[in-house]
């Protein structure tokens, strides 16, 4: 017999997987990142198995399951990284959303 907590656990769960899942698909349509829902797809995935083993009658430890919670959203952010910064070489001398003209090896030269 099923318990109402598991029940209210597997509703509270699947409402968090399909809100993080469109989520991460209305970010990646809107920052251009390939496949929008694939990614999605990945993150239902990931929290899916997730929520699918925690409410198994198996023993399964916290931390294994915070780790597959993490993976999905994680490799996601990886990509949006990736697009968002392009694949020019990293300059030492500034951020990535700052100015060039205001680096510090440009106010050394000045002093």
């Amino acid at each position: 017999m099923v318990s109402l907590q598991g029940m209210a656990v597997a509703l509270v769960g699947v409402a968090a997987i399909l809100g993080c899942a469109g989520v991460v698909y209305r970010d990646a349509a809107r920052n251009e990142v390939s496949r929008p829902p694939l990614w999605a797809g990945i993150v239902i995935v990931a929290w899916g198995s997730a929520l699918g083993l925690y409410l198994a009658p198996l023993a399964v430890p916290i931390p294994g399951l915070l780790v597959m919670v993490v993976g999905g959203p994680a490799l996601y952010l990886f990509e949006r990284d990736d697009t968002t910064h392009g694949d020019e070489p990293a300059d030492p001398f500034s951020l990535p959303d700052g100015s060039d003209s205001d680096s510090s090896s440009d106010r050394r030269r000045d002093d």
